[in-house]
């Protein structure tokens, strides 16, 4: 099982669902995430929160360090096999770039 790929499938899902954008690059076994919310031209109007994300693989556990334009935000640890945790990551994403942005556009 690749824990990096499920983990970035679902943090994706979730942040396009919330009309932003998500960009990650992977350094040296961390990632480095952010999420960017764009304007009507595509430029990169904000980023919301970042954050590094450390994957063990072989254990199947990990730790997300968030950031904001302050600073540091927030940690989590994950274990993969208590999909509680993915949940918590997930929620967490969620409350911090609450509903999505309303100036997107005419709706289908």
């Amino acid at each position: 099982m690749n824990i990096k790929k499920l983990l970035l499938s679902q943090i994706e899902k979730v942040v396009f669902d919330l009309r932003y954008d998500f960009l990650y690059e992977d350094e040296c076994g961390e990632l480095l995430c952010q999420v960017i919310q764009r304007d009507s031209s595509g430029s990169i109007e904000s980023t919301p929160i970042s954050f590094h994300l450390r994957i063990i693989e072989e254990k199947g556990t990990g730790q997300l360090i968030y950031y904001q334009a302050q600073g540091e935000m927030n940690r989590q640890s994950f274990d993969i096999e208590n999909p509680d945790t993915i949940l918590a990551i997930l929620t967490f994403i969620t409350g911090v770039l609450g509903s999505p942005p309303k100036n997107v556009g005419p709706e289908s």
